[in-house]
């Protein structure tokens, strides 16, 4: 698992919350980090919870522009929070100083120089960028040692994705009270499971038992929590609905699988080591029903 730059030996847990009753909705235990989880565990919790659309609250680590893209086009809005461009942390003029234009799709630069593309889509790691520049104009800027070291000139790099990365940043840096609500929504649950029951470490290895550790110790939450909203009748009460769901559902797959045990008992094979093993089975299959 990878935190802040610092290799852990451990599992990265992802964990969806719902905003009204602050109940754990999904998870998974993802990868080494969060960056391509955010449209999987966004599109599961909106199956899950079976709406049209949702409002989506993670924090730096999940904004990635693939994924705010996915999540518009299946009526997610996100609300993740911005990263920097990676130049602007190296003394030079930022992204942020060239003045984008949609309509001629080419940026302008602080010396008011226009830089085109060519169109072209290349790939930079896993990221899918357009290439502007104006090399001929940037060898006489006298702006050029506060916006670039390369000889040839500057060259800005635009994510196929950038539109859906600064409307995702515009809509945070506008709706600021309303970000915050995330630290309420998931991070007092971590916090619950961490400090006031222990739960710090797992006690399986590999990802599917860990996950099924996880998933007890996130039922168990919920559990409690439900008390909380319903009380203890409310939720018994609860409870007896769903056990007749459950019931209907047994008794469903049980007419199913009569053909098959109908056609098992005619399939006459007498004193086989197959007969054997069946009948067992099949008084064991009683004791279970």
């Amino acid at each position: 698992m990878l935190h802040r730059n610092i290799i852990n030996v451990g599992y990265n847990i992802q964990a969806g919350c719902d905003a009204e009753h602050k109940l754990f909705v999904n998870n998974d235990t993802g990868t080494v980090n969060d960056t391509h989880s955010l449209s999987p565990m966004a599109l599961d919790a909106k199956a899950l919870l079976e709406v049209d659309q949702m409002d989506c609250l993670t924090d730096k680590g999940y904004t990635t522009g693939k994924h705010i893209d996915i999540c518009n086009k299946n009526n997610i809005t996100t609300y993740s929070s911005p990263k920097e461009h990676s130049s602007q942390k190296n003394g030079l003029y930022g992204l942020g100083t060239f003045q984008y234009d949609q309509d001629s799709d080419s940026y302008t630069c602080p010396n008011n120089q226009v830089l085109t593309t060519t169109g072209n889509i290349y790939h930079k790691g896993n990221v899918r960028v357009k290439h502007y520049k104006n090399f001929k104009a940037c060898n006489d800027c006298s702006m050029r040692s506060k916006c670039t070291k390369s000889k040839v000139g500057r060259l800005v790099e635009r994510s196929i994705y950038q539109e859906a990365i600064e409307a995702n940043k515009k809509r945070v840096e506008e709706n600021p009270a309303y970000y915050r609500l995330r630290q309420q929504v998931t991070e007092h649950q971590f916090g619950t499971l961490k400090r006031q029951w222990g739960f710090t470490f797992t006690l399986m290895k590999g990802k599917q038992n860990v996950l099924s550790e996880v998933n007890l110790m996130m039922m168990c939450y919920n559990l409690r929590r439900l008390i909380s909203i319903l009380g203890v009748e409310g939720l018994k009460a609860r409870l007896k609905g769903l056990g007749c769901i459950v019931l209907r559902i047994y008794r469903l797959i049980k007419c199913l699988l009569r053909p098959l045990k109908l056609s098992l008992d005619d399939y006459a094979i007498q004193d086989t080591p197959f007969k054997t093993t069946y009948n067992r089975y099949h008084l064991d299959r009683k004791s279970y029903i």
